[in-house]
């Protein structure tokens, strides 16, 4: 009974740790700090239950402690696991990221405390100890991974700058401070474009003071995800005008030029409807229209590929699934990973290659998979009464829609019969060809000559 007393410490950090950050930590310091709990747990476990059977325990009551605490909290990474390829994605990045800043320095630091009260002189002891040795420096090493920083790539005379509105973060790039404003948002739910936005269209801060924000629970703004109930469109919304409102008061500027992408354009054209005195113009990359009726023909679309070329496991799980709306990521999971094949776009991989962005610290790394599943979970099924048709029939300022010549025809579709019925003292769709989805990174030149054109259209004596 008294050796069991130096588990309960376990017990009560599984509690603790889950209660303060049910989905892992947001800043590194916080990841330092589970980490060092954890081993100062593990080394009571291991020197007063003085049995290598601490290794195990510990860890294991930690477990049931945090999993019963954060009943309650739902998306991919925390709910039951899923067998899909989303699933094993979220286990990785959801349960697996926090065991290896949990439940391996515990295990470490418990093989250490329990051997500083043995003797042995078995010869596989050095084995053990051999073992024990490398999984504590992977546990050091992690430990200073997670406490780096990101960076963000210096402009000479300009700004260059990682910061926050809120809980929102937010990339400024610029050759001059009195350049015009121009905010971005990712398209993602969870989105964050941060390398892209600087490799892939850079020359827009010669003529624009660019600014790009990670979209709420994504990259830089993970810790912006719960309350997950409170994640809905009218907050999407509400997130783009408090950015605008930051940038505005911050630069001392009336209007900035809004650009949004796929998914970010809902939150986008309703910030724009409410409060258009704020905007110069808007412009929509693979604006959304209606986002169920698309869904519906793209599942549709998708389902015939799938026939036609014998694709019997996705037609089971298509047909299992029904038509769109689905209640949670899992449901839309087949339609997202086949789209590049049903519709021959080259949008695998975005995401993966969204998180390699050097600003993004190693945690935020993470945070750009493990947001995306959990933001889109919590969010996307909420845009299902989305049809801006119906809710948007006018814009007050010059809008511009731009499509890749090989989207998703079915989004083409909704957007044209939005875009026929819809006032605005400007409006026009602009197809960039060779280009899909993600239009403005598929075709960045033709892009920036189009908002080259936008800012001399809206500014009286400007030159594109």
């Amino acid at each position: 009974m008294v050796r069991g007393v130096g588990l309960l410490p376990a017990l009560v950090w599984g509690v603790l740790a889950a209660f303060w950050r049910p989905r892992g930590p947001i800043f590194g310091y916080e990841a330092v700090i589970l980490i060092a709990v954890s081993v100062a747990v593990g080394a009571v476990a291991g020197r007063v239950y003085r049995s290598r059977s601490a290794i195990f325990l510990a860890p294991l009551l930690f477990v049931v402690a945090a999993e019963i605490t954060r009943v309650g909290f739902t998306g991919p990474t925390v709910d039951f696991p899923r067998p899909s390829d989303l699933g094993v994605l979220a286990l990785i990045v959801g349960r697996g990221f926090l065991a290896l800043l949990t439940l391996l320095p515990m295990g470490v630091a418990a093989a250490y405390g329990a051997g500083s009260r043995r003797h042995s002189r078995n010869p596989f002891r050095w084995v053990g100890r051999f073992l024990t040795g490398v999984l504590a420096v992977v546990v050091l090493a992690t430990a200073v991974v997670v406490a780096l920083p990101g960076r963000v790539t210096p402009i000479p005379g300009g700004i260059s700058e990682l910061t926050y509105a809120g809980k929102l973060g937010l990339m400024i790039r610029g050759a001059r401070a009195d350049l015009p404003l121009l905010l971005f948002v990712p398209g993602s739910p969870g989105g964050s474009e941060l390398a892209a936005m600087r490799q892939r269209l850079g020359g827009l801060e010669q003529r624009f003071l660019v600014v790009t924000v990670d979209r709420r629970g994504g990259g830089r703004s993970f810790g912006a995800l719960d309350p997950t109930p409170t994640f809905t469109v009218e907050d999407e919304k509400r997130n783009v005008l408090d950015v605008t409102d930051y940038l505005r008061r911050r630069f001392r500027r009336d209007k900035i030029y809004l650009v949004a992408h796929s998914g970010g354009t809902i939150g986008a054209t309703l910030a724009v409807q409410d409060e258009p005195g704020l905007f110069a113009a808007y412009v929509g990359v693979g604006q959304v229209a209606d986002p169920t009726a698309s869904d519906r023909t793209q599942y549709d679309d998708t389902l015939a590929w799938a026939r036609e070329h014998g694709d019997a496991s996705l037609v089971a799980r298509l047909t299992e699934a029904g038509r769109p709306p689905y209640p949670t990521i899992y449901g839309y999971e087949p339609m997202i990973a086949n789209e590049d094949r049903v519709y021959g776009s080259d949008n695998a991989g975005a995401l993966l290659a969204d998180a390699g962005a050097p600003e993004l610290s190693p945690l935020d790394k993470v945070h750009v998979i493990s947001g995306f599943l959990d933001a889109f979970d919590a969010y996307y099924p909420r845009v299902r009464t989305v049809d801006f048709a119906a809710q948007v029939p006018a814009l007050s300022v010059p809008t511009y829609f731009v499509i890749g010549d090989r989207e998703v025809p079915a989004r083409v579709r909704d957007l044209n019969a939005w875009f026929a019925g819809l006032k605005a003292p400007h409006k026009e769709i602009v197809t960039l060809r060779n280009a899909s989805h993600r239009a403005m990174f598929d075709q960045p030149a033709a892009f920036a000559a189009l908002l080259d054109r936008v800012r001399a259209e809206t500014i009286p004596g400007a030159t594109p």
